[in-house]
């Protein structure tokens, strides 16, 4: 009698499991392989690229190419110059592009070269530091007397920097002593150096300059600024650098200052107790910085002497052309303003002519010879002829603002400008001659046709 093994039930189901299973497990291998064999990617994913026969194409994948933007056109700088020696023309475009106001920033190689720093300081050593403050197209009117006067001894910055501790000194010194304190409508130039008008002003710029500062930036009223949407010139782009070499220069010399020179009461009560009341909204030190600029018109300072007008942004300007030896020159600040070469476009002939004729009387009156010996006033005629004959590059922006849709007129040369006047029946000789040489400056120049 046979006797057969009977299995376990969960044998069995176990057995048809692992049945099963196999196969699933060939069917898969079954379907990737086919895949594998037609789908080059799956070569890509399961092969090393380095067994890929040459011979077979291979898919890069796609990589977006940003394009540098395209490089300013070439200018030829002067040797030596800030321009030529710190490689602006190498710089990258002052904004970074697709209308964005966010600016290109790394200027450090350029800057810290033993040769831009050479030129940089016979540059800004140089400089009248008004004509840095107010350096855009819209600061001619807050300097336009500086710009016109030619002074024996003019501002500096190298004076400014040279000695700014004894200068604070002399600060207190002055203050010290009642004959110096002029107000109303005082004045007396005989006491410019014993009341030290120079130290005046130079620690009134150095705390405007240092000490008056939004954050890192350093104190400029007007600057050149030609917004991205403009699409500056390269010419337009150099400047805006430039003026960003200026400031890190500036920049420099402050924090290289000891902060005990910065204006305060604690160190400087006369000072505090000399100056009027001022309105919650101003700043106390603002307008004690503005009145040291004014005393020191007012004790015969020069420069202080063609200083103007009061501005609210802190710039410590203040009436000093009502106390210096310039100031009948003041009449002739609006009658320029309007005869100013951008200006002109938009006015009609007759009134740019009455402008012009107006000018030309008050240059020759001016220019004349005084009878008191050191009140003769030379003119920088070159910055006359500039100003009347060539259009100051500003901002299309700011033009809209200020002309909106107006559109401009046919600007005569001041070759037709010297013509016309020529015609009008002026008998007085000087006028004439005036004229002559203002043509001659213009053809000198190249700004005459």
């Amino acid at each position: 009698m046979s006797h057969f093994y009977h299995a376990p039930r969960w044998l069995w189901g176990a057995g048809i499991g692992l049945a099963l299973t196999v196969v699933a497990v060939v069917c898969v291998l079954w379907v990737t392989q086919k895949q594998a064999a037609t789908t080059p990617t799956a070569l890509e994913i399961n092969e090393p690229r380095a067994v890929i026969p040459a011979m077979l194409p291979t898919t890069e994948p796609a990589v977006t190419v940003v394009a540098p933007p395209a490089p300013l056109p070439h200018i030829d700088f002067q040797p030596g110059s800030v321009e030529e020696a710190c490689g602006l023309n190498e710089l990258p475009p002052y904004w970074i592009g697709d209308g964005s106001r966010e600016r290109n920033t790394d200027l450090t190689n350029a800057f810290e070269s033993d040769e831009c720093q050479i030129a940089l300081e016979k540059h800004m050593n140089a400089l009248n530091p008004y004509h840095y403050i107010f350096s855009g197209a819209w600061g001619t009117g807050k300097i336009i007397l500086m710009k016109l006067v030619v002074l024996d001894d003019p501002l500096t910055f190298a004076q400014v920097f040279a000695d700014p501790v004894g200068d604070s000194a002399r600060v207190q010194e002055a203050f010290s002593r009642p004959e110096c304190l002029l107000k109303g409508e005082e004045k007396n130039w005989e006491l410019n150096e014993s009341c030290h008008a120079d130290a005046l002003l130079n620690y009134a710029l150095i705390n405007t300059l240092c000490f008056n500062r939004s954050g890192s930036r350093v104190i400029r009223v007007n600057r050149a600024y030609y917004p991205p949407e403009d699409n500056p010139t390269s010419a337009q782009d150099r400047l805006m650098w430039k003026e960003e070499f200026e400031d890190a220069w500036v920049r420099a010399k402050c924090e290289s200052l000891d902060a005990e020179l910065q204006l305060h009461s604690d160190r400087f009560p006369a000072l505090y107790e000399w100056v009027e009341p001022v309105h919650e909204l101003e700043s106390t030190e603002r307008k004690i910085l503005a009145l040291l600029v004014e005393l020191a018109a007012r004790l015969g300072n020069d420069t202080a002497g063609l200083t103007r007008g009061y501005s609210p942004s802190g710039f410590p300007i203040r009436h000093g052309y009502k106390y210096g030896r310039f100031h009948e020159v003041f009449a002739i600040e609006l009658s320029l303003l309007r005869v100013e070469a951008f200006v002109r476009k938009y006015q009609s002939r007759d009134e740019n002519t009455e402008h012009l004729l107006r000018v030309f009387s008050f240059l020759t009156l001016t220019d004349a010879p005084r009878p008191e010996p050191g009140e003769d006033i030379e003119f920088d005629w070159e910055w006359v002829v500039r100003h009347i004959c060539v259009p100051d590059p500003l901002p299309l922006s700011d033009v809209e603002q200020i002309f909106g849709t107006q559109e401009p007129t046919e600007s005569r040369s001041c070759k037709e400008i010297v013509h016309e006047l020529r015609q009008r029946d002026i008998k007085f000789r000087p006028v004439l001659d005036t004229l002559d040489k203002f043509e001659q400056v213009a053809i000198e120049l190249g700004v005459y046709e």
